[in-house]
């Protein structure tokens, strides 16, 4: 039986580059094959922030790697430290999903791939404060395991350092997960929003609405 994976990185572009850049990986992304077979994408999008380039895809029986997707394009992109080997984008942690493909019974591909168009694949910012990255995490796992399936099929939020980007598409999928999660317990809170505001720095400079999550520009999406 094949599986989905699924992955969010982040990239920054050169002082200078960023147009080039985007300009860059966009080509690249809109030439790229997709399909439903071993390796092949199913789904890819882009988006921008400022110079900060981030990724989602999802690939089949393999978890693919950026530099299959885009090269190194060291001549544009800034490298990261902490490996022995060069690289230009940096994996984002998947610290929260509404629902997984294991969630759902049958062949995983036809259950996962789009059964409608999507308009708009969105991408969204927040920062953490440091001490409650823990917290953060923790009630999160806690709600994705005691209610998969409870929002946007295709969410996601991932994390690097303080930073979280939340994925999602529109319109919003929301199938029921048909295998329950690995928790049967009943602790997720009812006051959400309230137990999760003091886990965000504020963005001063966001526009009005968007001052814990902001919204950043859609590049592409592509999907199967």
């Amino acid at each position: 039986m094949p599986s989905i994976h699924r992955s969010v990185y982040r990239a920054q572009a050169k002082a200078g580059q960023a147009e080039v850049a985007v300009a860059a990986l966009s080509t690249q992304a809109a030439a790229l094959a997709l399909g439903t077979t071993p390796g092949d994408l199913m789904t890819l999008s882009l988006f921008r922030w400022g110079n900060q380039i981030f990724a989602y895809w999802e690939s089949i029986d393999e978890s693919r790697m950026p530099e299959s997707i885009f090269g190194l394009n060291a001549e544009h992109l800034a490298l990261w430290p902490g490996a022995a080997t060069p690289r230009t984008f940096v994996p984002m942690m998947d610290i929260f999903h509404y629902l997984a493909p294991e969630n759902l019974h049958g062949d995983p591909v036809e259950n996962w791939r789009r059964k409608a168009p999507v308009a708009q694949a969105w991408g969204r910012l927040a920062r953490l404060q440091p001490p409650m990255v823990s917290s953060y995490i923790f009630l999160h796992y806690q709600l994705q395991e005691e209610k998969p399936g409870s929002g946007d099929q295709y969410g996601i939020i991932a994390l690097h350092e303080d930073l979280i980007f939340f994925y999602q598409e529109r319109p919003a999928v929301v199938q029921s997960a048909q295998i329950p999660g690995k928790l049967r317990t009943t602790n997720t809170p009812d006051h959400w929003h309230d137990v999760m505001f003091p886990h965000f720095h504020r963005w001063d400079d966001a526009p009005p609405g968007q001052e814990i999550w902001r919204e950043i520009e859609p590049l592409l999406h592509r999907t199967v």
